[in-house]
């Protein structure tokens, strides 16, 4: 009987590291490496990527389970860009599930709102990738934050 349970304790602590460890997550994966010019955490940035400027700005501070909204502006040549459609999606270093937030037309720009939960092992920083159409082409570049407790 003890070999019994020392077999399934065994199987089951393998079986626990292998899923808590495995590269399979739940949502796409798109972490990237921490870089001050994509943080706006404290400060709106400005990337660019295929001809694009884009302005990411948020509201401060961004907390677990209130609503963050996120302001974007797209240029291209200096002017204004109206996209075809585009969405935020969320994630962080493990997997937190599936989290989208749909770009909508405002008086400047787009806004995009999302409510993301708290990290039960304390991790604060999760990425966004934005993506929308454009001109019959699509653009997607990522960003990071932290939520504050």
């Amino acid at each position: 009987m003890n070999r019994l349970k020392i077999a399934v304790g065994a199987i089951s602590f393998i079986l626990a590291v292998f899923c808590f460890t495995a590269p399979s997550f739940a949502a796409e994966r798109f972490v990237i490496n921490y870089d001050k010019k994509r943080d706006v955490t404290d400060n709106p940035v400005t990337i660019e990527q295929g001809g694009y400027k884009i302005k990411i700005d948020m509201t401060r501070p961004a907390r677990p389970f209130s609503e963050i909204v996120f302001r974007v502006f797209i240029e291209k040549d200096g002017k204004p860009v109206n996209i075809s459609q585009g969405h935020i999606l969320f994630n962080m270093s493990m997997d937190m599930g599936l989290y989208k937030a749909n770009l909508q037309k405002a008086s400047t720009g787009y806004t995009a709102k999302v409510t993301l939960p708290k990290c039960i092992f304390g991790g604060k920083e999760w990425y966004g990738k934005l993506a929308f159409g454009h001109e019959g082409g699509q653009i997607e570049k990522v960003f990071l934050f932290n939520i504050k407790d």
